[in-house]
């Protein structure tokens, strides 16, 4: 028995290992984009889908004993391939559409490995089931064990191997735990034995079909749990920063319902059964209340995540009380997988196609809602009418109050909890409302925001918002970030505002002209702000990875038609498109190519500063914005700096008018226009700060562990008053 659990334990850990590894590396190649992990998500899902189908049919047709004989040649396979061969990534441009880029890509590279892993469950679940050890009349427990080992991959990951290890170290450990995995294999098959007689027996059970809505229910289950994860993950990542740190969060929560659920004692609180209809409704209204913004990140990060648990442990209980014998087990397993890469399908590909909100996550509560098991005791119309009175509330609450109230506040958590109980009593109801709420969804979300959209557009890599605001300025949202703003009249829209201001660092950096630039390259476009420091001898290009921002900056602003000097748009990943440019060809390099906070790694790191150096001028700088709620980069930048042999300084300007505060550092060689920038243009001097002293980032190694912003994220839950009347 306990070689099985090591099996199981292992193959899974290595499973979610390579998850996270590969994703990682993937990572830069798409700009950052917090849709990446959710790709990879619905391949792993497609892959492991067919090692449960492959597993499956093949135990059927050739029983245990025979199947065992296979799997070992299938283990061995793979090292024809990775793991005994790299891994070889470039930052090519995609030639497909992101999600089947990816798809491409993670198949030649780990598909044979990882699929030969996705089979090991269901080969150790019906090896126990199959032999003459005790634990043989519940083989599912070795499930609760695999979920174990995933979810320990995943805990590891951001707080041992990310934070401590290269790439290339944790793919050489993975490779040593691999052959580890072969070697266990082939002693377990020497050691646990099959019961030949068992095999031989067909029972009643095996030559009896799955009733249909049994299958349905598995199908939709595995698919809910999928689609809450993912889209919680969505809204976590796209709001602070699409890393392993906070991927491993909801899927860790989803692992760990199932072995809770799928021990040997199963465990799940009989209060989160009663009221699953007031959790559903309270993860509907935090949904709306995030268009508000009203509660710090930290606590909705928290809030999303308890909910989630919630949500997840009923979804695996609901499972538990369907799944079938151990007859049908590998079945039963198999349409889990199917509903999962279903869901993960429309999580990943589908909604963020077709929807400008992140409605997934409504979806995932349609879902749910829809799989409610079905009361016997109709709803009257007097209740219906109470109940739908309480949810009108909720909707309307938004015209009444315009900022956090506390007793508002709890009314409101009062009627949804009421409303939602209420339809919890019939889950037909609670599926219709939902459907309602998603074809409303964008009007409901313009009402709780209070604000008319020129453009809301969602591509792969996030949601764009264009308005007008009350102070007559036009405004660029990328998810909560600020992107650029100008005014909307005439006579003013040349005047450069938010944080590229002519008394922010950059605004001043280019007016008083330090480094006298006959050419200035720009990562990132926004509405095109910097254009307006363009002159006819110094033309600016920029680069931009995302075509709609290009469309938007053209056709909703002004700045890039009134640029007094020539620009120029350069569409794909700024490091390939750079690799283009002629060597000497910039005085400056304008590095602002960050997504909401989200930190491109590939575009901060000593190894692609080596690139910007080559292709700046030799009194050329490199300029990074690091404004960022959530992370401190300037010991980041201060390392980088120190190996690389550069003069680095930083300048922090705070909110004056229409300047809205930035942070940027400059990265230099040429030590007399360092000393300017320190004695003339206020710029201070950044130095390795031994208490908060990182290792430097590489195109192999980065954490955004060390420097997490713990005392702005203190100050946002100490400034938050929940309790203020």
């Amino acid at each position: 028995m306990a070689l099985l659990v090591i099996l199981t334990f292992l193959s899974a850990f290595l499973l979610f290992q390579i998850e996270l590894i590969i994703a990682k590396l993937f990572l830069p190649n798409y700009g950052g984009s917090f849709l990446v992990w959710g790709a990879c998500i619905v391949f792993f899902q497609a892959v492991l889908l067919a090692g449960y189908i492959f597993a499956h049919t093949f135990l059927q047709r050739l029983g245990a004993w025979r199947y065992l004989r296979l799997h070992l040649w299938l283990l061995l396979a793979p090292l024809l391939f990775f793991p005994l061969r790299d891994v070889h990534l470039s930052f090519a441009r995609p030639a497909l559409p992101l999600v089947f880029d990816i798809f491409a890509r993670l198949t030649v590279t780990i598909g044979p490995v990882f699929f030969t892993l996705s089979t090991m469950s269901l080969v150790t679940q019906s090896w126990l089931a199959a032999s003459f050890l005790k634990g043989r009349l519940n083989p599912y427990r070795l499930y609760a064990v695999s979920n174990l080992g995933s979810f320990m991959a995943l805990l590891t990951y951001p707080f041992f191997f990310e934070l401590f290890l290269t790439d290339t170290q944790q793919l050489q450990i993975w490779r040593i735990l691999y052959l580890v995995l072969a070697f266990v294999s082939i002693l377990a098959f020497r050691v646990v034995k099959i019961d030949h007689s068992r095999l031989q027996q067909k029972t009643a059970v095996e030559a009896q079909p799955v009733a249909l809505d049994k299958i349905l229910r598995w199908l939709g289950l595995g698919a809910a749990g999928v689609v809450m994860f993912l889209s919680v993950t969505n809204m976590v990542t796209y709001e602070v920063a699409p890393v392993p740190l906070l991927w491993v969060l909801p899927l860790g929560i989803y692992l760990m319902a199932f072995v809770l659920n799928f021990k040997q004692n199963p465990w799940c609180p009989s209060w989160l059964i009663r009221w699953i209809g007031p959790i559903i409704g309270l993860q509907t209204m935090l949904y709306f209340l995030a268009q508000r913004h009203w509660l710090p990140v930290v606590l909705m990060i928290i809030l999303l995540s308890l909910l989630l648990w919630c949500t997840c442990m009923y979804i695996q209980h609901q499972l538990v009380l369907a799944k079938p014998t151990a007859e049908r087990m590998t079945f039963f397993y198999v349409m889990i997988s199917l509903g999962g890469f279903l869901g993960g399908m429309l999580t990943t590909w589908i909604i963020p196609v077709i929807s400008d909100t992140l409605t997934e996550y409504l979806v995932g509560l349609f879902l749910l809602a829809f799989l409610l098991p079905p009361r016997q005791k109709p709803v009257f119309w007097p209740s219906a009418l109470w109940f739908s009175t309480a949810t009108l509330a909720f909707f309307v609450w938004p015209y009444f109050v315009r900022g956090y109230h506390l007793w508002s506040f709890a009314l409101l958590v009062a009627a949804v909890c009421f409303s939602f109980a209420g339809m919890a009593r019939d889950n037909r109801w609670m599926a219709v409302f939902f459907a309602g709420i998603i074809m409303t969804t964008p009007f409901l979300e313009s009402l709780w925001q209070d604000v008319h959209f020129i453009v809301k557009k969602r591509n792969y890599y996030g949601i764009y918002e264009v308005y007008d605001s009350k102070h007559n300025l036009r405004v660029l949202l990328h998810g909560t970030t600020l992107h650029g703003l100008e005014f909307v009249a005439k006579d003013k829209r040349c005047i450069p505002l938010g944080y590229y201001s002519p008394i922010s660092p950059i605004g001043s950096l280019l007016i008083d002209d330090v480094f006298r630039a006959r050419r200035v390259g720009v990562v990132g476009l926004g509405t095109g702000t910097l254009s307006m420091y363009a002159k006819p001898s110094c033309p600016i290009d920029y680069y931009e990875l995302d075509g709609d921002v290009k469309t938007i900056a053209s056709r909703d602003f002004w700045y890039l038609a009134e640029a007094p000097g020539k620009v120029k748009i350069i569409l794909g990943d700024a490091r390939l498109s750079l690799q283009k440019a002629a060597d000497r060809t910039y005085d400056l390099l304008v590095i602002d190519a960050f997504s909401v906070d989200a930190i491109p790694t590939h575009l901060i790191n000593k190894d692609v500063l080596v690139e910007y150096r080559r292709k700046l001028t030799g009194r050329g700088a490199v300029v990074f914005h690091i404004t960022n709620r959530y992370l401190n980069l300037e010991p980041v930048l201060a390392r980088i700096a120190d190996v690389s042999g550069a003069y680095v300084a930083y300048k922090d300007v705070g909110d004056q008018g229409y300047n809205m505060r930035s942070i940027w550092c400059i990265l230099t060689w040429d030590d007399n226009r360092f000393l300017k920038l320190i004695t003339r243009e206020g710029w201070q001097p950044l130095e390795i700060d031994p208490k908060h002293e990182v290792r430097a980032w590489s195109d192999h190694y980065s954490t955004i562990l060390p420097v997490i912003n713990m005392n702005e994220m203190a100050v946002s839950l100490k400034s938050f008053k929940p309790f203020t009347l």
